[in-house]
C-alpha cells in the first residue's frame, strides 16, 4: 500500500510491471532506487540510468525514508 504523502509520487498497477510499485508517469519500480541506494550509489546514479524519474520523485522517495527511520528509532524527539 503506497503512503497517502505519496499518492503523487508513487502508483501501482497489476497491469504494469506485474504490480510493482512504480514512479508516476513511467514503469520504473522504485525497488530500483532502493537497491542503487543499498548498493552505496548515490541517487544521481539511480536517475543517470532512469532518466523519466525526476529527481524531485526521488528525493522524495529519499526524504520519506529518513521520516520513517527517524520515527521508527524515536528521533524526532531529539531534534
Amino acid at each position: 500500500m503506497i503512503p497517502a504523502e505519496l499518492h503523487e509520487v508513487l502508483c501501482e498497477d497489476p497491469k504494469v510491471m506485474s504490480g510493482a510499485v512504480c514512479f508516476v508517469g513511467t514503469r520504473v519500480p522504485v525497488q530500483a532506487l532502493l537497491d542503487t541506494l543499498a548498493n552505496g550509489l548515490p541517487v544521481s546514479d539511480f536517475l543517470e540510468g532512469f532518466p523519466d524519474v525526476t529527481e524531485e520523485q526521488a528525493m522524495r522517495i529519499v526524504r520519506w525514508e529518513q521520516a520513517q527511520a527517524r520515527q521508527a528509532l524515536g528521533l524526532e524527539r531529539a531534534a
